[in-house]
């Protein structure tokens, strides 16, 4: 039997590197590295068949996925964000690794041929109205444009491009949602209504345009502090939303850890 003392952990398993950062949803969009690794566990394929479920029977279009720090809600929007991208070679390739082949609603929902527009958003405590035009001029090759933009118009720009034949649909995907709510909590954000407004559009649409949130708790607590008025007009926004939480379940982690690390070597 061979004699390990002394020697650490790190010897014997090694993390895959894909697991040792974090997913920047802005910056990680279009690169096919940003998928390697990644695995489309029961939790993340239920989210993505009840979306396709609810566009294909609904006129539902507006999602939040809410669940704890580094649950891969990230990971899964780039994944989803890519499946659905212009580019077919990372379109086909995020197909396979979230096994859309197997999912025939998704398609159904999320009809692609030209692939869709993908507007990236990572929140801050900021303008919510500002950061999505400045993403939306970003992802159709404009420039950058310094004027004020109001919400209305915005929206419409929204569901204009998600009409127009160029794309299939438009995703929009606020990551870090809850930093925009804070915003908005304190005042020094947007009004929360615009949310609404975006939902209701999305809804009415002609185009495909879906809306994304990502979570890390339920939207009422971000405006808890809140009056029992404001808080009741916040409940009303998050009405127009389907919350989708996003917890995976303890055999789901196990399956994570063992993927995520291998052995350095034997143990003897």
């Amino acid at each position: 039997m061979t004699d390990h003392a002394g020697e650490m952990l790190s010897d014997f398993v090694h993390i895959a590197r894909h697991y040792q950062r974090s997913i920047r949803i802005d910056a990680d969009l279009g690169r096919l590295d940003a998928l390697t690794g990644y695995i489309c566990h029961s939790t993340a394929t239920s989210i993505l068949e009840n979306m396709a479920r609810q566009v294909t029977e609904t006129n539902q279009r507006c999602f939040t996925w809410t669940g704890p720090f580094g649950g891969g809600k990230s990971s899964l929007a780039v994944a989803l964000a890519s499946a659905l991208h212009p580019d077919r070679n990372l379109r086909t390739h995020a197909r396979n690794v979230l096994n859309l082949g197997s999912m025939p609603a998704f398609d159904k929902a999320f009809p692609n041929r030209k692939g869709w527009l993908v507007v990236p958003v990572v929140g801050k405590r900021a303008s919510v109205i500002g950061e999505l035009n400045a993403a939306l001029r970003k992802a159709k090759g404009k420039g950058k444009d310094s004027r004020a933009v109001s919400p209305t118009s915005l929206i419409n720009e929204l569901c204009q491009t998600a009409e127009d034949r160029e794309y299939d649909g438009v995703l929009v995907i606020l990551d870090e949602m809850g930093k925009f709510l804070e915003a908005s909590a304190m005042e020094h954000g947007d009004d929360v209504y615009f949310f609404q407004q975006l939902a209701e559009a999305a809804a009415r649409a002609n185009g495909k345009l879906v809306v994304v949130g990502v979570l890390h708790q339920s939207f009422a607590q971000y405006g808890a502090r809140l009056g029992t008025g404001t808080r009741d007009d916040w409940a009303k926004v998050q009405g127009r939303y389907v919350d989708l939480p996003f917890v995976a379940a303890s055999d789901e982690v196990v399956e994570l850890i063992g993927r995520a690390s291998g052995t350095g070597r034997s143990a003897g």
